[in-house]
């Protein structure tokens, strides 16, 4: 007979008032979307308790999906992501989808008129990650990872072919 060390599944907590603490307690270490913090917080509290915890905070101002979301996507467009992987890391976070189209249109407006955000994220992706690719002759290979990071073709093509100039 083999032993199993697996613990026993905690009862959640159904008082709202120690879901609150954890919810203030977690807003002080890092910022949440609404559905974000919920999840979280479902962990350890029954489903009421963790909607009312979110309520305060919403009710307290402390929780903004707005600000969340541009925030991110700021953050992740600085780590030369693309546009549409910018758009699946909010929907992870539980953004709605028009939130997410307005914060990347303010986003990508900010920018300065005539520049192609997309193509410099991808030259720089390509600059600083698969330049060796190009070297051997892999193009293939940079086409297909930067597709995957969501990046479309053309966009992908431009910047292989921008990098491959310059080396």
């Amino acid at each position: 007979m083999a032993w199993s060390y697996r613990r026993k599944p905690a009862e959640k907590c159904a008082e709202p008032a120690p879901a609150r603490e954890k919810a203030l307690e977690l807003l002080t270490g890092q910022d949440f979307s609404c559905q974000g913090l919920y999840d979280r917080l479902c962990r350890r509290f029954t489903e009421e308790a963790a909607a009312y915890a979110v309520s305060e905070m919403l009710r307290l101002h402390l929780l903004d999906d707005a600000k969340y979301a541009k925030m991110r996507a700021h953050s992740l467009f600085l780590q030369h992501k693309s546009r549409r992987a910018i758009a699946d890391a909010l929907r992870r976070k539980g953004i709605e989808r028009q939130l997410i189209q307005d914060t990347l249109d303010e986003l990508y407006a900010e920018l300065e008129p005539g520049t192609d955000p997309e193509l410099e994220a991808a030259a720089a992706l390509v600059q600083r990650q698969y330049a060796r690719r190009l070297a051997e002759g892999r193009q293939d290979l940079v086409l297909a990872a930067l597709a995957r990071r969501g990046f479309s073709y053309r966009v992908a093509r431009e910047a292989v072919t921008s990098v491959t100039q310059q080396m």
